[in-house]
């Protein structure tokens, strides 16, 4: 289960801040009883702290036990994470892009859809994990969410030269391998695979295949060439479409044969083809760039205030 997503560009900007969290503290100290940090006032409490941090490091601490160095760097990756979260959330509180309680409700209803009745409150259960918790979690990643898609996103072009620049710079990266797609026969009777293979030239689905005949496996495969194992690609390479090989024998599976369904010849995707997912990865990267720097911004301007002794005793 998924509880919070942090975007890999904000990675560099969390690592630093969970130094100076572990470290001797963040703007001024405070001693506050129960409250571990307040961003731009707002508190965060230690049972915050110390869920979010279950949440992460729950499976592993299970395991064994922590060095202390080792728990005040985690202690400071989590408490740097919720001070990422607050600052997202209040930004979007003071533009009127806060997410609602509809749309918190609405992203809940979609998670529980995908579980059995009453599957979904188990999982929570066995994964230790309170429901409110949960729900502060999701409303984070929802707010993150929309803080990109409304307000970073808008801001976002792409020009056809950018295009064309990334596509002959990264020529390579477009190239579709040689593939072969075909048919696996095997089974221990000999007899019921030639038969399966017979079948295999006006009935290629192997599922309809499988079932007449509960013996012998049939498996369609669709694999780069490259990838294929010296024998199979020796034998697939004699081979036109709807050939097959003779029955061949194998241990432990007994015999086996190949059906050659479709060769697919290597080639570079043309410029248009590639258009859709060069645009992606350019508007990707300045995704990147614009979250950095809102980040930056956003700290730069932030009070934040860390209660070092409580953080140090949680993590001690």
């Amino acid at each position: 289960m998924s509880f919070m997503r942090i975007t890999p560009f904000s990675i560099p900007f969390l690592l630093a801040l969970a130094v100076v969290l572990a470290g001797s503290g963040c703007s001024s100290p405070m001693v506050e009883d129960g409250v571990v940090a307040r961003i731009n006032g707002q508190p965060v409490y230690l049972a915050q702290l110390e869920a979010v941090h279950d949440l992460k490091y729950l499976a592993r601490t299970t395991q064994h036990s922590s060095s202390l160095g080792r728990l005040r760097q985690e202690y400071g990756a989590v408490l740097s994470e919720i001070v990422v979260q607050y600052l997202v959330a209040q930004f979007l509180e003071e533009r009127g892009l806060a997410v609602s309680e509809n749309e918190l409700g609405a992203s809940e209803a979609q998670v529980r859809a995908d579980y059995p009745e009453g599957a979904f409150e188990q999982t929570l259960v066995e994964e230790y994990v309170h429901l409110d918790r949960w729900r502060e979690q999701l409303k984070a990643t929802l707010s993150q969410e929309k803080l990109l898609q409304k307000v970073l996103r808008p801001s976002i072009s792409i020009d056809y030269q950018e295009v064309d620049s990334y596509y002959r710079n990264n020529i390579g990266d477009f190239y579709l391998h040689p593939r072969v797609e075909f048919l696996f026969i095997h089974g221990r009777d000999r007899d019921l695979v030639e038969r399966v293979l017979e079948m295999s030239a006006s009935e290629p689905d192997p599922v309809i295949l499988g079932k007449r005949f509960d013996r012998v496996g049939v498996y369609t495969y669709n694999l780069r060439e490259d990838n294929l194992s010296t024998d199979w690609q020796a034998l697939l390479v004699e081979l036109e479409p709807k050939q097959a090989t003779s029955i061949l024998m194998r241990e432990p599976e007994g015999h086996y044969a190949l059906v050659l369904l479709e060769r697919t010849q290597g080639r570079i995707i043309d410029p248009a083809q590639a258009y859709p997912l060069v645009e992606r990865i350019l508007v990707e990267r300045k995704m990147e760039q614009a979250f950095d720097a809102w980040l930056a911004d956003a700290l730069a301007s932030a009070n934040i205030v860390i209660n070092q002794q409580l953080l140090e005793e949680t993590a001690g």
